[in-house]
């Protein structure tokens, strides 16, 4: 295979692949995102570590036309993966992409139109699918453990470091819904397979004003399919002196007992058992081979075209929620989306 990947804001796990001996890879190339092109040099830097026979192009087009690449991992300015996972469907390669594949409705109505009807894949890197406390919380719901799943709440912080300069502008960045708190809305998704019916929510910028347009936190509530309800919180509020770089949890409470995951364990307490920690009851791929299976089409149960789009539905209507304070029927809006109706 002839692997790409574009910009250098994106985590880009396609490149666990290059130093997996189980796998061919016969060239690699990165390339600059059009808009913030050191980042990408930095990384192409790090991977020549694995491959020395790595092309950097400064535009990704020229890399389209002289390197003709076969999969490409996008990880741009967050505001335009949308715009180069297009590209990439254009000239039907498939693509994992960081997320938000879509940053306004007017992207999402285009992936929407380059998939239907055709075998075009697109997969969104939300990693939390591939590690084991996840799994094991997904498990366990799946198996019955804690009966009918009635609230879910999840939650991710991180500080605030340096964050780069155009964060500044939403425009750019898309917001803290469609770039934190998106991991906690998959999780609820992925962990209780239940669909997401409706949302409000809030945010704000209190602490970073010389960031402008962006939140520094944000909160959206759902309605989940079922009458079950979801609540999902994203920070960068978390002080400096943690042990850890991110604080990921979610707690998942059902009819017949409790998941807790947090500090990357998965916790179970039913009516008829303790507390019993369940991560390592699965073990997962490494998650550049699981977003590789579903690319080949081997495995559409943990990522695929289908929860891309729909979960790049939820989260532009949970911001639009944010937004405006105001409830949003995400299929609702997702329709108008496709159909060309929505106004972005």
């Amino acid at each position: 295979m002839r692997l790409a990947f574009i910009g250098g804001n994106g985590h880009h796990y396609l490149k666990g692949a290059l130093d997996d001996e189980d796998i061919r890879i016969e060239a690699v190339a990165m390339a600059g995102d059009g808009h913030d092109p050191e980042p990408a040099r930095k990384k192409a830097e790090g991977m020549r570590e694995s491959r020395d026979d790595l092309a950097f192009y400064n535009d990704p087009e020229d890399m389209f036309e002289q390197f003709r690449p076969d999969i490409v991992n996008v990880g741009a300015v967050y505001a335009f993966n949308g715009d180069w996972v297009a590209r990439c469907l254009e000239r039907d390669i498939p693509v994992v992409s960081d997320k938000p594949i879509a940053g306004t409705w007017a992207q999402y109505r285009r992936l929407v139109e380059l998939t239907r009807g055709n075998d075009r894949r697109i997969v969104t890197e939300f990693d939390f699918r591939s590690r084991a406390c996840f799994r094991a919380a997904q498990a366990a719901v799946a198996s019955g453990d804690i009966g009918q799943p009635v609230l879910a709440t999840a939650q991710k912080s991180y500080p605030f470091a340096t964050r780069p300069a155009w964060y500044a502008d939403r425009s750019l960045y898309t917001g803290t819904m469609l770039w934190v708190a998106s991991h906690g809305i998959d999780a609820i998704a992925f962990v209780t397979g239940l669909d997401f019916t409706r949302a409000v929510g809030r945010q704000n910028n209190l602490t970073r004003p010389d960031y402008g347009t962006m939140e520094d936190h944000t909160v959206a509530l759902f309605e989940l399919e079922g009458g079950a309800t979801g609540i999902v919180h994203a920070d960068y509020l978390r002080p400096p002196k943690a042990p850890t770089w991110g604080d990921d949890r979610l707690r998942l409470v059902g009819s017949a007992g409790q998941i807790e995951v947090r500090d990357d364990r998965c916790w179970i307490l039913t009516h008829d058992r303790e507390q019993t920690d369940v991560t390592d009851t699965v073990r997962p791929e490494p998650i550049h081979r699981e977003l590789l299976a579903a690319l080949r089409g081997d495995s559409a149960a943990l990522y695929g075209t289908s929860q891309s789009l729909h979960l790049a539905a939820v989260m532009l209507a949970a911001r639009d929620a944010a937004d405006t304070g105001r409830w949003q029927d995400i299929a609702a809006a997702a329709s108008g989306a496709a159909s060309g109706s929505h106004q972005s």
